[in-house]
């Protein structure tokens, strides 16, 4: 008889326990700070000697520092532009985070820097799906260039500082 009595009262905490943790409301605004590692590739259209313009397309990962943090192990897949005049290039683009619960967060992005190095912009976030419908917020990232993957195929660390909020 005890026997059943603490099998029951285990079992009764551990719904408590479960239930309360499935239905815990996720905060409503935050920051955050975290890498994304991606590669991808371009086109370029040569523009004589002193201008380029490519076109990007990219995948990765986004790890959080904090492991219950925003976007935590979250893929990522980006389109943009990039515009260089004498080696020195602004770009901008669009990211779609594909997150572990099947919710996304959507986001835009532009930098500055000199090809073949590191570069500095912001990341603004524009929405999302699920409990991340009408997110905002956004912050500063730095991209650190790394040797390509392989041929034709870039690779970059991304440094992402920042706040979102939802509504």
């Amino acid at each position: 008889m005890k026997k059943h009595i603490w099998v029951l009262l285990l079992v009764t905490l551990g719904l408590v326990f479960v239930a309360s943790t499935a239905f815990s409301e996720m905060a409503k605004e935050g920051s955050h700070s975290g890498k994304n590692y991606s590669t991808g590739t371009t086109k370029a259209i040569p523009m004589g000697e002193e201008r380029l313009h490519l076109t990007i397309e990219g995948s990765g990962i986004y790890v959080s520092d904090e492991e219950d943090g925003f976007l935590n192990n979250a893929s990522m897949h980006l389109l943009g532009t990039l515009h260089a005049v004498k080696g020195v290039f602004e770009d901008s683009g669009f990211i779609v985070f594909n997150l572990p619960d099947g919710d996304n967060v959507y986001a835009t992005w532009k930098g500055t820097g000199n090809l073949g190095k590191d570069a500095k912009g912001t990341i603004t976030y524009v929405g999302g799906t699920g409990k991340y419908a009408g997110l905002t917020g956004g912050g500063e990232i730095t991209r650190r260039h790394l040797p390509n993957a392989s041929k034709n195929v870039w690779a970059a660390i991304t440094i992402h500082n920042g706040n979102w909020k939802l509504p």
